[in-house]
């Protein structure tokens, strides 16, 4: 699948410690590499069509997975605590 990132998620990835954003860049890539594969720290998005959410550490990942068009469109990375507001 083909990993999109906007550019509001972009700007947080560029900010972030080095080595927490090659984690979260390892997890994208991973989850999109078989989106079907069980994982724990993957919830699905109230409110979001296709929407689902993963768990970094401290950081969540909010994105969305379009699979006719082999598509995921991460629109959002944030601390814990401002993930859910």
């Amino acid at each position: 699948m083909q990993v999109v990132i906007a550019r509001d998620a972009l700007k947080v990835l560029s900010r972030m410690q080095p080595a927490k954003a090659r984690d979260i860049r390892e997890a994208v890539t991973q989850m999109a590499a078989d989106p079907s594969a069980p994982n724990n720290n993957l919830r699905p998005l109230k409110g979001v069509p296709n929407g689902f959410r993963i768990r970094v550490g401290d950081w969540r990942v909010s994105y969305t997975l379009d699979r006719a068009a082999d598509l995921v469109s991460v629109f959002e990375i944030a601390a814990r605590g401002g993930a859910y507001r």
